[in-house]
């Protein structure tokens, strides 16, 4: 690994020395991902396609499309004026039109079974489940059934993961949420580093609220109700019914028990199995002030300039950078972490720290990212390395640490000025990446189209 590490600043350095193309001024309407393959994720699980990171490349392509559309619709309504500020009374006018329009397509437009929000949510479920040998079916696709669920798992198999791989049972729980933060993520450093017609401000809020306001929900009486009658509204088969029933309280609950036999849970009544669904009052008194201080980091989502229509803050004409927090829940504790893209002339740059937390102590973490170096008129490359401490063995309870880290390399080879083949290769230690359903160590391989609108 540290021969990995030295490997990767030689070639980030030389990289950054060697990046003096031209600036990228070019407006893209559209930035469109097509993922073919992603191995081995696409070997592991049993239902092989999509990946955790194919998931998310299509949905912020369907993301893309969506914006952009309502773009039109909301510049038809109230056509903005190019030559006045964007702060004339039209132009304040267009931009609230089309944030409200982005706001009700990234709320209700996420709900339904296609590749945006929920699916890719559920999809993350679904992947750690099934590196974890767990098959299990997405409950918010037009293929199978409508309802926000993951589905097909047995008791038994969920009994087995937590016996067997507590950590890996408990990052399933967690890892739907990560879709969102990544949706974030990803959105706003594309946007900040090639200019768009249409931004998706909006998506950044509802990604934001839909974190805090599960927490919200985690932790008050309701879940409590709702475990008691959702029952009646459920399926009396094990397989048929959500996995996890509500993710952060069941979350907590298998992570402050993590030698508790999952069918102590209790009875579903009228059916067969476990009650999946874990009430806030079903945990402990720890338990429980643990997850309100996760809904209280979880606001940290709402740090990010993005979300106010700051999607570039300019310092001279040659450097410009955003920011963002960043709250994950790990199957550790969680992770926060401040992400700052920069651009200086004409390079393109991620810098990222993170604390990493569990019960008994906090550690650091670092990354740094060259995005889209030039090699040539036809060649691009990104490399990400990420450096961690991380509690030993994964565990919420653990006093001592663990360095790991990975190295992320991206190539993407120009067919023609709108579609790009890309291939990407990703090598980590043991440890918790975001985006990443693996917590041993992985080797991965990526490839796929991108397609941009101008």
């Amino acid at each position: 690994m540290k021969k990995l590490a030295i490997s990767a600043i030689l070639v980030l350095l030389c990289l950054i020395a060697t990046h003096v193309l031209a600036q990228d001024s070019t407006v893209y309407k559209l930035r469109l991902q097509v993922p073919v393959i992603d191995m081995p994720q696409n070997k592991d699980i049993v239902r092989s396609y999509p990946s955790m990171n194919q998931a998310l490349e299509l949905s912020n392509s369907f993301y893309d499309l969506g914006f952009y559309g309502l773009s039109k619709v909301g510049n038809a309504i109230v056509k903005p004026v190019k030559w006045q500020s964007r702060f004339s009374r039209r132009n304040v006018s267009n931009q609230a039109l089309n944030y409200a329009l982005g706001l009700g397509f990234a709320k209700y437009g996420s709900e339904l079974p296609i590749p945006l929000g929920i699916w890719a949510h559920e999809e993350f479920h679904r992947s750690v489940l099934g590196v974890n040998g767990v098959s299990s079916k997405n409950g918010n696709w037009i293929g199978s059934r409508w309802d926000g669920t993951v589905y097909g798992v047995t008791d038994e198999a969920l009994a087995s993961l937590k016996t067997n791989n507590v950590s890996g049972l408990l990052h399933s729980y967690v890892a739907g949420a990560h879709a969102q933060n990544l949706t974030t993520l990803t959105n706003v450093q594309q946007d900040f580093f090639y200019r768009r017609s249409a931004y998706k401000n909006a998506l950044y809020l509802y990604s934001a609220h839909y974190v805090y306001n599960y927490l919200k929900f985690s932790t008050s009486e309701v879940s409590d109700r709702v475990k008691d009658g959702a029952p009646n509204f459920e399926d009396p088969t094990a397989e048929q019914r959500d996995y996890a029933g509500s993710d952060f309280t069941a979350w907590a609950y298998d992570m402050f028990n993590p030698d508790k036999p999952y069918t102590d849970r209790d009875k579903f009544p009228g059916g067969e199995g476990v009650n999946r669904r874990v009430g806030f009052s079903d945990l402990s008194p720890e338990a429980q002030d643990f997850l309100l201080e996760q809904k209280k980091l979880s606001l940290i989502n709402f740090i990010n300039p993005a979300i106010f229509f700051i999607n570039r803050i300019n310092l001279g004409s040659h450097f410009s950078f955003n920011f963002m927090g960043q709250y994950y829940p790990t199957h550790f504790g969680n992770d926060v972490a401040l992400v700052v893209p920069i651009q200086l002339y004409y390079g393109k740059y991620v810098v990222g720290f993170h604390r990493y937390s569990n019960r008994n102590m906090t550690l650091p973490g670092v990354e740094l990212g060259l995005i889209d170096g030039a090699l040539t008129n036809r060649w691009l490359v990104s490399v990400h390395l990420k450096g961690w401490m991380q509690p030993k063995d994964q565990s919420y309870f653990a006093t001592e640490s663990t360095a790991g880290g990975s190295l992320d390399l991206t190539t993407k080879y120009r067919i023609s000025r709108s579609v790009l083949l890309n291939g990407a290769v990703t090598a980590k230690t043991a440890g918790w990446a975001a985006g990443n359903p693996y917590l041993d160590q992985n080797f991965s391989f990526r490839a796929g189209l991108s397609v941009n609108v101008f």
